[in-house]
């Protein structure tokens, strides 16, 4: 006998076999190869962007299809239903790729997963069955089944981000008969579809087909509902809403100059500027930040509530550089600032001189030359650094209450198996040194001065001594490498994936408008959605 409980595991084996299939892919390039480096010299790194060879040819790359986040699934319900789901339905954390949780190839499904799935439809469910009136109006004097029918059209579209077929329309109106049952009841035949709805792969997912390129075979064009539901998600991360979604149903989304007016649009929400600080927080690994502690030996007042203020004044300090009227990336870097608890005459420019950063990027009980210069490599310059040697001992020493953290991490530069690396990491790492592992200015440690000199090697343009984070941060707010570096991470960002050899005339392209635009993030965004990378997939109907 088919009842609820047996459609809804029938719901939940369909979620586990679309996740099955999305698992079969190939994996993940490997890293380039990097040849070793001679002793105490610092190995080759690769700082050349990806070329672009033919401009008249693009890449769109394979696109797999994207699983909501729970960040996104909570936000997609809300925007449908005005419902919060509550705490209790807590998704697992998402699995990073390449510094950010909507990588494609991250977005995998455990038990875990379909058991919150299935608790989160069950709830909206039973939410929209206890208010009728609000989620199913019915006219008095219209059959019931008219507007049962008219709020799966309605209703369903908005769910799966695009119209239903009949054939989906009638299984639907099926699936509300067997939920009705013979005593009709109109809440449980309405759960029973919203139930199956939000556990469709139509809703999980964001499923991309596309239209056929007569030319190539094997690109196909998005279609406007695929092309407004890659938009939102990359703007808002949530659902198109019905400006969004009325543009895609007319088919005019498809044309360079309603896309461009409907990303300006979008931009100017302040939806996009919440968004996006999931982008700034995951990239600046600042996401972390409200977990972190302190040792209580050398920080016995440091709490929870320190740490959210870290958090809370580098989200201010992002927005205020970033989104306002003239702000800039560039701003990003070497926007001055000043801290009540500083003392007189210390002046603090940009990200790297703010306390959440400071704090996320050194230990517990002391500062980390070889986190703060790791960070700075791989996030700011987007350098990859070879994996340390196979017998190197990866203990960073304890504090010595009669030495200064420079002079305990000069081991690294001494042991010949460490020293070339560590010549890229630890020098851009000391350059911290006047901030602590909280983020706060000292001139003293352990009864010695503290030396911040630092120098920067194996770039393309940043090379050379400096004293201080202040001449780092301005010397790398005007760095091609490091704005070149910022838009990949966009890249990255956008289309959940990383950057391969197809995608250099993407990425030039996107740097060339960024850099006339004199840094404007909302312009490296917009370059991004209105280049034809954004608009294909590469790959067969499947």
């Amino acid at each position: 006998m088919f009842n609820r409980s047996s459609h809804r595991w029938c719901a939940v084996f369909t979620l586990l076999v679309a996740v099955y299939l999305c698992a079969c892919e190939e994996g993940p390039p490997p890293p380039p190869a990097i040849p070793p480096a001679s002793p105490n010299q610092p190995p080759p790194v690769d700082v050349t962007p990806v070329p672009c060879v033919d401009d008249h040819t693009f890449e769109p790359g394979a696109t797999l299809p994207r699983r909501l986040t729970g960040l996104e699934y909570r936000n997609t319900v809300r925007d449908l239903f005005g419902i919060k789901l509550p705490s209790t339905i807590n998704f697992p954390p998402e699995e990073e790729m390449l510094g950010f949780d909507n990588n494609a190839r991250a977005l995998q499904v455990t038990p875990l997963h379909t058991e919150r799935m299935m608790q989160a439809a069950e709830f909206v469910a039973s939410a929209v069955a206890a208010d009728l009136e609000t989620y199913a109006p019915c006219e008095a004097g219209r059959p019931w089944g008219e507007c049962v029918a008219n709020f799966i059209e309605e209703t369903g579209a908005r769910i799966w981000r695009r119209p239903l077929t009949v054939v989906e329309v009638a299984r639907l109106t099926m699936l509300y008969g067997i939920g009705a049952g013979e005593a009709e009841d109109r809440g449980a035949g309405l759960s029973l579809i919203i139930e199956a709805m939000l556990q469709s792969p139509n809703f999980l997912y964001r499923l991309e087909q596309g239209e056929p390129v007569e030319e190539d075979p094997t690109l196909r064009k998005l279609t406007a509902f695929e092309l407004a539901s890659r938009l939102s998600y990359f703007l808002w991360r949530t659902m198109p809403d019905d400006e969004l979604f009325t543009t895609a149903l007319s088919g005019d989304l498809t044309k360079d100059e309603v896309l461009a007016e409907q990303v300006d649009r979008m931009l100017d929400d302040p939806k996009a500027q919440l968004a996006f600080w999931t982008f700034f927080a995951q990239w600046l690994h600042v996401d972390q930040v409200p977990y972190i502690d302190r040792d209580p030996r050398y920080h016995p007042t440091f709490d929870e509530d320190d740490a959210l203020r870290m958090y809370d004044q580098f989200q201010d300090f992002v927005e205020r550089a970033v989104w306002s009227q003239d702000g800039s990336v560039e701003a990003l870097f070497s926007k001055p600032f000043e801290l009540a608890f500083d003392p007189v005459g210390v002046e603090r420019v940009g990200i790297l001189s703010q306390p959440a950063l400071l704090a996320v990027t050194a230990k517990p009980n002391m500062t980390s030359p070889v986190h703060r210069g790791v960070f700075v490599r791989e996030q700011l310059l987007c350098t990859a650094l070879p994996p340390p040697p196979a017998d190197a001992m990866a203990v960073a020493p304890d504090p010595d209450p009669n030495l200064t953290t420079r002079q305990l991490f000069e081991a690294h530069t001494e042991d010949p198996a460490c020293a070339g690396c560590h010549k890229l990491i630890d020098p851009l790492g000391l350059g911290f040194e006047h901030f602590n592992e909280v983020g706060q200015w000292r001139e003293m440690q352990n009864g010695h001065p503290v030396d911040a000199r630092g120098e920067v090697v194996g770039t393309t343009d940043i090379n050379g001594p400096f004293y201080g984070v202040d001449e780092l941060a301005h010397r790398m707010a005007t760095s091609e490498q490091v704005h070149r570096c910022v838009t990949t991470q966009v890249f990255r960002y956008g289309a959940g994936r990383g950057e391969g050899d197809g995608d250099g005339c993407t990425l030039e392209s996107m740097f060339s408008d960024y850099l006339e635009s004199g840094y404007d993030f909302r312009v490296l965004v917009r370059s991004f959605v209105m280049h034809r990378v954004f608009k294909y997939r590469r790959g067969d109907a499947q």
